[in-house]
């Protein structure tokens, strides 16, 4: 194997899952049909051989198609164990579909889960025992890549990090140009050697520029110095403005990048909206019992209707009704205009008193998340007022926007909510949007609970 991963070695990665799956396939066979659970049709053997190499291509090219065969050298093994993930869930609920036209009368669905647990257990396996021989391959036969740095950016300072983390990487730095006062501690740190003539090409295999925006003229110089040389060169843009991520796409040959992009894809967003769906389904199903007794009680210990619904701003700046228990007088704000709920505010009932302290008032929001309109996780929906007042005054306002409102969010478990830090609350907001993940979302839920609904910043 030379320093770049030969051909050879990703088709014994793509034949090695091929095997693996076939094998997987036909073991959820045998534990079907040929042990001891009870139940199923025999004669399905010829069946499950005829399909298991289907079946296995059609996952490899899955995994493929999710960038799991990407280099060794530049993965993590936690983002490969990622994407893994999610292309195996994807191939099992299209092979489901697939099978269930084709062959519904036939095969089990009990085989099918086994296959699904069982491929994705050994896909895992072998995946973590081949990163494994290939981290030892290299230190064996000093196989290491060779990387020259070249640039002040922020961004190949996280980038030298990223790689010095991953053990499985056989890269090695071989020095790096222009680093700038910012990032030559970083490079003493790491013993990455600071050189001021380029290097020869011939101790380079990878040449990583990353400049900051304003000298973007000096990538370009390199560039034009360097295109044509034998080695690999790799550009990172100057990605300042890109707080919550970016997405590159290519557009007729003319590759498009587009900043403050949200991390979470089509599959992601699926992924969240059904969770919303059937939690919220669910919570207000449980809780029916409960929001009756407060909706009694909010008619009968003031006039007014029992529901509020207040305009607030959601995804992509789009205005919905946010419904909540009334726990305010009627026309609260006739006098006053809009507002922020202040301690001991004099337009609360005594029952909104003790609704608002304890969030109860926030359960009618369950509606808006089964119709759409906000997420259980997500930043807090701000009035349009408010909205229009902040975007001029706190820098990244408006990014919030760029995923759906939630009841709950990770400010909130956090503390900032109520009269607090608006600053603070947006960093919270910004972090939650780039860090997006289901787990994410459940850990902000389970500390929703864990330190309760009262707060002493809710007014």
């Amino acid at each position: 194997m030379t320093r770049h991963e030969k051909p050879l070695f990703n088709l014994v990665r793509v034949s090695t899952d091929v095997g693996v799956l076939v094998l997987a396939w036909l073991a959820a066979y045998f534990i079907r049909f040929e042990s001891f659970i009870p139940g199923g049709q025999s004669g399905l053997l010829g069946v499950f051989v005829m399909l298991s190499l289907p079946v296995a291509l059609f996952t490899v090219y899955i995994l493929y198609r999710h960038e799991v065969y990407t280099s060794l050298r530049f993965t993590a093994f936690s983002i490969e164990t990622l994407r893994l993930l999610k292309a195996s869930t994807i191939s099992f609920v299209s092979v489901v579909i697939l099978i269930y036209f084709l062959e519904k009368d036939k095969l089990s669905r009990i085989a099918l889960v086994n296959y699904f647990l069982l491929s994705t257990l050994l896909l895992l396996f072998t995946h973590a025992l081949i990163r494994t021989a290939f981290r030892k391959w290299n230190k064996h036969h000093k196989n290491f890549l060779k990387v020259l740095l070249v640039g002040d950016g922020a961004m190949i300072a996280e980038y030298a990090l990223r790689i010095l983390k991953n053990r499985a990487s056989g890269v090695i730095f071989v020095g790096w140009k222009d680093a700038g006062e910012s990032n030559q501690k970083l490079a003493r740190e790491k013993a990455i050697p600071l050189v001021n003539e380029m290097i020869t090409t011939e101790e380079v295999d990878v040449m990583v520029i990353g400049y900051r925006g304003d000298k973007a003229s000096l990538a370009d110089e390199i560039l034009r110095r360097y295109y044509s040389e034998l080695i690999t060169i790799q550009v990172i843009p100057d990605l300042s403005y890109a707080l919550i991520g970016h997405e590159i796409q290519d557009f007729s040959g003319i590759p498009i990048m587009t900043i403050n992009w949200p991390k979470p894809g089509p599959f992601d967003y699926l992924l969240k909206r059904s969770f919303d769906f059937i939690s919220a389904f669910m919570g207000l199903l449980i809780l029916s019992p409960i929001l009756a007794m407060i909706a009694l009680a909010v008619k009968m210990s003031s006039k007014g209707p029992i529901f509020y619904g207040q305009e607030r701003v959601g995804l992509d700046g789009r205005n919905f009704k946010m419904w909540k228990f009334r726990s305010m007088k009627i026309d609260a704000e006739r006098e006053t205009g809009a507002v922020w709920a202040v301690e001991d505010d004099p337009r609360r009932t005594v029952l909104g008193t003790l609704l608002r302290v304890t969030s109860l008032d926030e359960l009618p929001q369950l509606w808006n998340v089964l119709k759409g309109d906000m997420s259980l996780v997500g930043p807090r929906p701000e009035r349009p007022v408010f909205v229009n007042k902040f975007k001029g005054q706190i820098p990244n306002y408006m990014l919030r926007h760029r995923m759906k409102a939630g009841i709950t969010g990770w400010a909130q478990v956090n503390g900032w909510r109520g009269n607090t830090s608006l600053e603070r609350r947006i960093e919270c907001d910004i972090f939650y949007i780039k860090h997006w993940s289901l787990w994410l979302d459940i850990k902000i839920l389970f500390l929703t609970f864990w330190k309760g609904f009262v707060n002493k910043n809710a007014y």
